[in-house]
């Protein structure tokens, strides 16, 4: 159970609400996705595994449809939580019941598809429809106001989905076949390209290079390069967008490493363990500078009694003046 109950999800009041409604679980659904973090994943990503199974009382899987359709639309709009949101995509897929079945989509087998299967199929048909439709923008040029954060929205979501479809691929939920095919399709037009297709193509190589890049796919691979390269020299395209492919063939050479990786979010359990650490190892320079500031006072301490200790040993041993002693007469007023 998590701590924070939302409005929308809290049992009891006058009127009981039937759950089977469109408007009632797509409004749970989402109080549950506005809350989730990683300190509260496990029981709020259990909570939208329960939904999804009641579909069990249904034959169209309309609130797992529902639910997978709505997940991916939040993962667009919050990169930040990308990892955590394609991790909760292979979650649903293991742990949805195999009761739940839409009689509309078959399996190869020709039986209803079910359970995981079933996610995995509402999945790709939402990335899909979502890919092919695109997010071609025009960014206006007054960055105040309302037309360009509109604009800006209509990008995040854009990349966000390619990064997720790209996410989702490093966990083995989509194949390398579909994530080349969408690659194929970006890198068509080399000529007139437009710059939403490009970034787009860009991101989703940032994402999965690493483990698309293997002897298995290189041919292709280096197939998707020579058109790259080709376009930095394109002068129908930005300087802008010429850096971002250059910076793309100067990934590949540094074998996918990113320069400067985003962190991604901490849970307060992480962020306690961090701060903790940060405070033994402050400790253990302060300490060590004690140590060092008391053995620096002991070192000239040494030294002042080594010169104490030559300085007498050449008093004793000159004999000059021995014998010739003047005792001083005092003086009588």
């Amino acid at each position: 159970t998590t701590g924070f109950v939302p409005r929308a999800l809290r049992k009891g009041g006058d009127v009981a609400e039937d759950e089977m409604d469109e408007k009632v679980f797509k409004r749970r659904i989402m109080a549950l996705l506005n809350i989730i973090t990683p300190d509260n994943y496990d029981a709020v990503s259990d909570d939208l595994i329960e939904w999804g199974n009641k579909s069990v009382k249904e034959t169209d899987g309309r609130i797992l449809r529902k639910l997978v359709q709505l997940l991916v639309e939040k993962t667009a709009d919050e990169r930040t939580w990308m990892k955590m949101y394609a991790n909760l995509f292979l979650k649903l897929i293991s742990k949805i019941s195999n009761d739940v079945q839409d009689h509309s989509e078959r399996s190869k087998s020709g039986g209803y598809l079910s359970g995981g299967s079933l996610v995995r199929k509402y999945l790709l048909q939402k990335c899909q429809e979502d890919f092919e439709r695109g997010w071609k923008v025009d960014m206006p040029e007054a960055k105040q106001s309302e037309e360009f954060y509109d604009a800006l929205a209509i990008k995040r979501r854009g990349l966000g989905l390619v990064e997720l479809i790209g996410e989702l691929y490093l966990l083995d939920v989509l194949t390398a076949h579909i994530i080349m095919s969408s690659l194929r399709r970006m890198l068509t037009n080399i000529e007139t390209p437009e710059k939403e297709v490009l970034e787009s193509m860009m991101k989703l190589l940032s994402t999965v290079g690493k483990k698309l890049d293997t002897l298995e796919h290189k041919t292709e691979v280096n197939l998707y390069f020579e058109r790259i390269k080709s376009m930095t020299t394109n002068e129908n395209l930005s300087s802008r967008i010429r850096l971002l492919l250059m910076n793309t063939i100067e990934l590949r050479k540094r074998r996918w490493e990113v320069r400067h990786a985003e962190e991604a979010p901490k849970s307060i359990a992480q962020l306690h363990q961090d701060m903790e650490r940060e405070k033994l190892a402050k400790q253990a320079r302060s300490s060590s500078g004690r140590r060092n500031e008391s053995n620096e006072h002991r070192g000239r301490r040494d030294i002042d009694a080594r010169n104490i200790r030559r300085e007498a040993a050449q008093s004793a041993g000159d004999l000059s003046n021995f014998g010739n002693l003047s005792r001083s007469k005092p003086s009588i007023g």
